[in-house]
């Protein structure tokens, strides 16, 4: 292919450089008035399930508002019942134009970032665009 113009140290971001570590977490069996109270609380748009200290999904803001809509009750219904399982996720290695694209292809706003099972981090779609356009 073409050489590229940032052939510098700058291609090589790793998602670890981007990443805001220590993502808030909350237990699978929380209520969705809970998880709305955490993310009120933290002004965070979405949260890492967690299940005996592993990840177990990821909540956002989207899920509980569908939630509502679909009627369920938000001091009945379950983080774990609301929860999106199937979760892309990056690891601290990957790059960020490689995670940017993911990112974009598939409407995604926060993607958690894994180490073996272990959440060490949430990145946002702003975090990877800002440094993709930054170079």
């Amino acid at each position: 292919g073409p050489a590229r113009r940032d052939a510098g140290p700058m291609t090589g971001t790793r998602i670890a450089d981007l990443m805001q570590p220590a993502p808030t977490t909350i237990r699978c069996t929380s209520t969705l008035r809970e998880a709305a109270e955490v993310l009120t609380r933290g002004e965070i748009g979405s949260v890492v399930v967690e299940r005996n200290a592993a990840m177990a999904g990821f909540l956002s803001e989207r899920d509980i508002v569908r939630a509502l809509a679909d009627g369920e009750d938000p001091d009945e219904a379950r983080v774990e019942d609301v929860m999106s399982m199937d979760v892309a996720t990056l690891g601290p290695d990957d790059r960020a134009d490689e995670a940017a694209e993911q990112m974009l292809a598939g409407a995604i706003r926060h993607l958690p970032v894994v180490d073996g099972d272990r959440v060490v981090g949430i990145v946002s779609i702003r975090d990877v665009l800002a440094h993709d356009h930054a170079g």
